[in-house]
């Protein structure tokens, strides 16, 4: 290590100051290590780890019984550096009595397995803060549970998350994988937030790049026999939502959670008071829709728009209803989500901008809604066909 001297900042080697430590930059967001180790000249073994974000932690690195092994003392700031010291003068008072620090800290701590903090902990809080909560629990019981639930928190590992997504990447598309690391890394997050463990095992697992961009929409010809056998389906309610999303182009789950309390039919407009990205936003009701909307039937006792077997829930979901009506007008590689879809081709083709569509889809970003971009290129064409026809006119 480097002594620190006045004339070299970038020391790894220094007597902490109060001073000296409030000087130090965080770590370079480009440098391959996540923290930048700093070793106190006064006390053999603290130590000062600056994340990219500037955040300090004081550790201490210590060996006992031949291994060698660090444990938290505490973040700077909250923590002076005289307090630090006197901590650290503690543990090592405990280790020279034989005791470890950090297997101590365990045992107080009561580090739960994966399945204890997914039921007793991570739930409970995606049940009150998360609305795909539902997606969550499926993907916990189907993959997540069945590989971790008996496995204490500090016992996961990095290289094995990377063998199980690697493994899971030959069955499922790369989105779907993504989604599970997501999921996992989320979690272990807040597993650290919470005190249960000091490191995220998630951080740097690799997701397989994405190329899941889908570009199926129904032709005018489709959107007739779609609507037309709507009209024939069994279920009613299912049917009129498939409609609904086709006229609207809002997310399934936005028009199954549709509250009567929030259709304004005088004014054409749907209020939807907490969307995919959690904001306010509000739908224009075109004539279709609240053509539809004015039609569909209102259950006593039961707030929604689209209601379900069960009293006073919604409409579960609609996709048994939906495969009837593809297999009947044989229309195949096509899912409840490409309606809205085909909602963004139709606006597109008829002369909308991708600002307007960006609205009309509630899509926060740009970005998001760019995929649609190509979808005008033939509008784009018939104006420079017309322009090419004019030009050719003149010089004739």
């Amino acid at each position: 290590m480097t002594e620190s001297t006045p004339n070299n900042p970038s020391a790894t080697r220094a007597l902490f100051t109060k001073k000296w430590i409030d000087q130090l930059p965080p770590n370079p967001k480009a440098a391959s290590a996540r923290e930048k180790e700093y070793s106190d000249t006064q006390i053999v073994g603290l130590k000062l780890l600056v994340s990219k974000q500037g955040r300090k932690f004081f550790y201490l690195r210590y060996s006992i019984n031949g291994r060698k092994r660090g444990i938290k003392i505490g973040e700077y700031g909250p923590m002076s550096l005289l307090d630090a010291r006197q901590r650290c003068n503690e543990l090592k008072a405990s280790i020279n009595r034989g005791i470890d620090p950090q297997e101590e800290k365990n045992l107080l701590r009561q580090i739960p397995t994966f399945g204890q903090f997914v039921s007793e902990h991570y739930l409970p809080y995606a049940r009150a803060n998360k609305r795909s909560v539902g997606c969550d629990e499926s993907k916990l019981r189907i993959h997540l549970l069945p590989l971790l639930q008996y496995r204490r928190l500090d016992q996961i590992a990095t290289p094995e998350l990377q063998r199980y997504f690697d493994q899971l990447k030959s069955t499922y598309k790369p989105a779907t994988v993504n989604r599970h690391i997501s999921l996992l890394s989320r979690m272990l997050k807040l597993a650290v937030t919470w005190g249960f463990i000091d490191k995220n095992p998630a951080l740097g697992i690799r997701k397989p790049q994405e190329n899941n961009e889908r570009h199926r929409y129904l032709s005018d010809q489709e959107i007739v026999r779609f609507l037309e056998a709507l009209k024939e389906e069994q279920n009613p309610v299912a049917a009129a939502a498939l409609a609904f999303l086709l006229y609207t182009g809002v997310r399934k789950q936005e028009a199954l959670n549709a509250h009567w309390e929030h259709v304004d039919l005088h004014k054409k407009v749907w209020f939807i008071p907490r969307s995919k990205n959690g904001k306010l936003r509000h739908v224009i009701l075109n004539p279709m829709a609240v053509a539809l909307l004015e039609q569909q039937p209102k259950v006593p006792g039961n707030p929604f728009v689209f209601p379900g077997k069960v009293p006073g829930q919604p409409l579960n979901n609609p996709q048994k209803a939906f495969n009837r009506v593809l297999k009947k007008i044989g229309i195949s590689n096509f899912r409840i989500h490409d309606l809205r879809h085909s909602f963004a081709s139709l606006a597109i083709n008829n002369g909308a901008s991708l600002y307007e569509v960006q609205h009309l889809l509630g899509h926060s970003q740009a970005k998001t809604t760019s995929r649609y971009a190509h979808l005008g290129d033939e509008t784009l064409r018939r104006v420079s066909d017309s322009i090419a026809h004019k030009i050719s006119g003149a010089i004739a």
